[in-house]
């Protein structure tokens, strides 16, 4: 059986880089959008830790916070924070064996494997990372490099951390 712990541990690690990069930007980087005028940067960094947040409540219960709109790289190091947190939560839930995991949306009662909403959780921050990444690039705002954030990136970091 494949083992999430890595692909977790790669998560952490990425939400990590990119909240701090965030934080290095000029805070009008924060309302670069590519796309709906609603999707800006801060919205997006918004999103991914709700949606982090979601992931820990389908997976134990805890409910999500209300998140504020980052406007300062103060703002963006509580989000880091926060984020990391669940992180942690996400994988600690990714030691547990596989199983079909009950929780309540706005549909109703609803289920789905342990690895599938690990899974989903990479997923999400992967797809509004690059999103950010969009909004950033087509508004002429260096700073985030998504080759920065690959397997790679994260393998040769993994290798020179210490034990």
């Amino acid at each position: 059986m494949t083992d999430m712990a890595t692909a977790l541990r790669h998560l952490r690690w990425a939400d990590e880089r990119l909240f701090a990069q965030l934080a290095e930007l000029p805070d009008a980087a924060l309302d670069a959008t590519y796309g709906p005028a609603n999707w800006t940067v801060a919205h997006l960094a918004e999103h991914i830790v709700g949606g982090a947040e979601w992931y820990r409540y389908c997976l134990t219960g805890v409910r999500w916070s209300d998140l504020v709109l980052p406007r300062t790289p103060a703002d963006l190091d509580a989000l880091r924070r926060h984020l990391g947190a669940i992180n942690d939560v996400l994988l600690a839930e990714g030691s547990k064996p596989d199983e079909d995991i009950r929780f309540e949306d706005e549909d109703g009662p609803r289920s789905a494997l342990r690895s599938m909403l690990l899974a989903q959780a990479c997923y999400h921050s992967t797809e509004h990372r690059t999103q950010i990444a969009c909004a950033l690039e087509v508004n002429g705002i260096p700073g985030i490099t998504l080759d920065d954030y690959d397997l790679w990136a994260f393998t040769e970091v993994s290798r020179d951390a210490p034990a």
